[in-house]
């Protein structure tokens, strides 16, 4: 009977921690699936905004065409905003550096330059990509 006992505990914890795996495997995944899809391009934003709007409203091509023109320019003037104000927001950039390096000892101060200069590259970079690809689409629709 003991020996029954112990086979049918050692059975539940290996079904305990098997759950326990899956279950964290299938949360793994889950994260992965989303955070991945809320850091996508902008253009991937785009592109599943406009399927969604034609696969809920039946977008006609023409209606399709105009969504594209609303989009783009919706996208210029967003950016002429954003110019507008662009330094401004350098100099509280600047001035945010300043104060995070303020607190910093002398032995942190280069690791953070470079981790400055990490995100300033990939904001550069996506900025590129970013206007390449409106030049792309803009010589698409003309």
């Amino acid at each position: 009977m003991q020996r029954n006992q112990l086979a049918a505990a050692a059975f539940a914890a290996l079904l305990f921690v098997g759950g326990a795996a899956v279950g964290a495997l299938a949360y793994r995944y889950y994260v992965g699936r989303t955070v991945s899809a809320s850091s996508a391009s902008p253009e991937a934003a785009r592109y599943r905004y406009v399927e969604e709007m034609q696969d809920r409203l039946k977008l006609t091509r023409p209606q399709l065409k105009q969504l594209e023109t609303i989009l783009h320019e919706t996208k210029a003037k967003t950016r002429a905003v954003r110019d507008s104000y662009q330094p401004q927001m350098l100099k509280i950039k600047q001035e945010h550096i300043e104060r995070v390096k303020s607190i910093l000892t002398p032995e942190q101060i280069p690791a953070y330059e470079k981790l400055v200069a990490e995100r300033e590259q990939r904001s550069r970079e996506q900025e590129e990509h970013e206007r390449i690809s409106e030049h792309q689409h803009a010589t698409a629709t003309h």
